[in-house]
């Protein structure tokens, strides 16, 4: 007879705890991007106009935010690359230690590019924070694979899927709350919310 087996807490932490650090981020950092457009698009015309004296040309910043967006998905390849080397050298658990360290590191360069007036830094932590999902992408599987038992396995692995799922959801559960947020108390507030949008990726994986 068939007879279901619910997973222990140890596993079920465990699982959460690498979705949260791993796909989770792939799917926070996918649609997030889309809530502080506006506001990037400001901040660059701003940085540009203090640092140079002239106006930012509407094509060169076109370009400038091609760069920020698309920048990930090149993190991203550059982490997959890599990150099964890393899992052999360093083992699952290490490597997915060492990712959620280039993650802290990534959200720390996003949330200071705004302050310090350099949308370099934007990028550079767009870039990293691709690379920590690439990573995790190729890396999360193979833990949760080896430390579930083989009846849970399968059921377990699904956890990559549903956090990937669940980041996508919290980018535009937090995107529509700003959206909503400046329609009702101004662009002002909401702008320096939506600027720090992106340096949140990384307080997860503190935690």
């Amino acid at each position: 007879s068939f007879k279901t087996t619910l997973p222990s807490w140890t596993l079920f932490l465990a699982v959460c705890a690498v979705g949260i650090g791993g796909t989770f981020q792939y799917g926070y950092n996918v649609s997030i991007i889309n809530a502080p457009t506006r506001h990037i698009h400001k901040f660059l015309n701003e940085t540009w106009s203090s640092r140079y004296q002239m106006e930012l040309n509407p094509n060169l910043l076109t370009l400038l935010w091609s760069v920020i967006a698309s920048i990930f998905s090149l993190g991203g390849l550059c982490g997959a690359y890599i990150g099964g080397s890393i899992a052999i050298r360093l083992g699952r658990k290490g490597a997915l230690l060492v990712n959620n360290f280039i993650a802290i590191l990534a959200s720390i360069l996003m949330g200071i590019s705004f302050p310090t007036g350099l949308f370099e830094l934007l990028m550079a932590g767009r870039f990293l924070i691709g690379v920590n999902t690439g990573v995790g992408i190729c890396v999360q599987p193979l833990y949760i694979g080896e430390i579930s038992p083989k009846h849970l396995r399968g059921a377990m692995a699904m956890g990559s899927s549903i956090f990937l799922t669940g980041g996508i959801l919290t980018g535009q559960i937090i995107g529509l709350r700003n959206w909503q947020e400046g329609e009702a108390g101004g662009v002002c507030r909401t702008g320096q919310q939506r600027r720090w949008v992106l340096g949140r990726t990384g307080v997860a994986n503190s935690s």
